[in-house]
């Protein structure tokens, strides 16, 4: 997502730093911290995922759920707002 200051691009090193562990369903996971709480609340509501990127600011994001569905994640652009 575009905005957070906590990832730099996939696999850089600020990314890796401020991945945020997980514990889902048996077994920890590291998510990308600007998508963790969406990540968290998703499962919590038994909502399962099996796959998650939060696009690191060069691609739309994607959360991928267990049933084959993909959540697309875009961050409006400057001044658009929220639709």
């Amino acid at each position: 997502m575009n905005g957070c200051d906590r990832c730099d691009e996939c696999g850089g090193r600020k990314t890796y730093e401020n991945q945020v562990s997980m514990p889902l369903r048996g077994k920890v996971h590291c998510i990308d911290w600007c998508i963790h709480r969406i990540v968290a609340s998703l499962n919590a509501g038994g909502v399962y995922t099996t796959a998650c990127c939060c696009g690191h600011g060069t691609q739309d994001g994607r959360i991928d759920l267990e049933d084959g569905r993909i959540l697309t994640i875009n961050t409006p652009e400057k001044g658009q707002g929220n639709r």
